[in-house]
């Protein structure tokens, strides 16, 4: 009688564990065009890769013509946005936010923001995010974030952010729209950890803390000049389609017919090249990684290799 009783709580629980888990994601909205040659947009820096995928990859003339698209971005380590995969064209121009982002913060300053995106079906990767001007709100790190933005140049920027829970269940019409986290402010901040007080203890229970000055209105920074074409890389020898060449600084270079297999292993293990590194694409589709120290450069060569 007993097992009886228990089967519907454990049938419970699991029916609540097959639900499924949010979707982190990042999507780029520009306007485009997509022709059997390929994608092309006015606002994509120079040099960066763009590929088919999603609905896009898989049939490409649905999508063909001018329009608004939703891109899927990657960035280098220093948030320079360097390929673009295009995977939808939208039946109306995108309303809203430009750049939308879910998924874990795993490192959060002044500056920067990396973020932990775990797609539906491919390999987790990293996203580098620049924070824009007057974006200086604190965030906690190992906590899931909806983070909205735009494309600047080269440069993907972070303007607000939103507990990605508290958002969710705002979409589902289970809760009131979240408020923001923007400009130096946090609401969902409570200034306990690192031995601060909250704030109402700080405050005095009931008080109501002073207004803030108006901070004066700033003008938009002016858009960033134009970065030079990347310098080309070393060339392999003859018949090698991926591997390391140079004489300082040294590069890993993998030509175009060799992206799709030794790309994404790649990728997965840029976190462990911890010496200074860069990575670039190239119009043709070659992609590489530059380093100034050759043996760290084949210490983590290897480690790929090995996968």
């Amino acid at each position: 009688m007993m097992e009886e009783r228990e089967a519907p709580a454990a049938q419970e629980n699991q029916a609540e564990r097959r639900k499924p888990h949010i979707a982190h994601q990042a999507t780029l909205f520009l306007e485009g065009r997509l022709t059997e040659e390929g994608f092309s947009s006015p606002r994509l820096p120079r040099g960066c890769g763009v590929e088919l995928a999603g609905h896009a990859g898989a049939n490409p003339e649905a999508h063909l013509g001018e329009g608004h698209f939703t891109l899927w971005p990657r960035t280098d380590g220093e948030g320079r946005l360097i390929q673009v995969q295009v995977a939808l064209k939208l039946q109306r121009p995108m309303e809203g936010t430009e750049l939308q982002v879910h998924g874990l913060l795993l490192y959060a300053d002044r500056k920067k923001l990396v973020v932990l995106i775990q797609p539906k079906s491919a390999e987790p990767f990293r996203l580098i995010l620049l924070r824009a001007r007057g974006f200086t709100a604190r965030l906690e790190p190992k906590k899931a974030y909806r983070l909205e933005g735009s494309l600047r140049g080269r440069r993907l920027f972070v303007e607000r952010a939103y507990p990605l829970g508290k958002w969710v269940l705002a979409r589902k019409g289970e809760r009131p729209m979240p408020e923001p986290i923007e400009g130096d402010r946090n609401p969902y901040w409570d200034g306990t950890r690192r031995g601060r007080r909250p704030r109402g203890e700080r405050e005095g229970a009931g008080e109501t803390p002073p207004a803030e000055a108006p901070k004066p209105s700033q003008a938009p920074p002016p858009p960033p000049p134009p970065e030079p074409e990347p310098e080309p890389p070393p060339p392999l020898p003859r018949g090698q389609v991926v591997g390391l060449t140079g004489s300082g600084p040294y590069w890993l270079v993998v030509r175009p017919e060799a992206v799709r297999e030794w790309w994404p292993r790649v990728e997965r293990f840029l976190p462990d090249l911890t010496r200074r590194h860069e990575v670039r694409t190239y119009p043709d589709g070659t992609r590489a990684v530059v380093c100034g120290d050759l043996e760290a450069l084949k210490v983590w060569w290897k480690r790929v290799v090995r996968g």
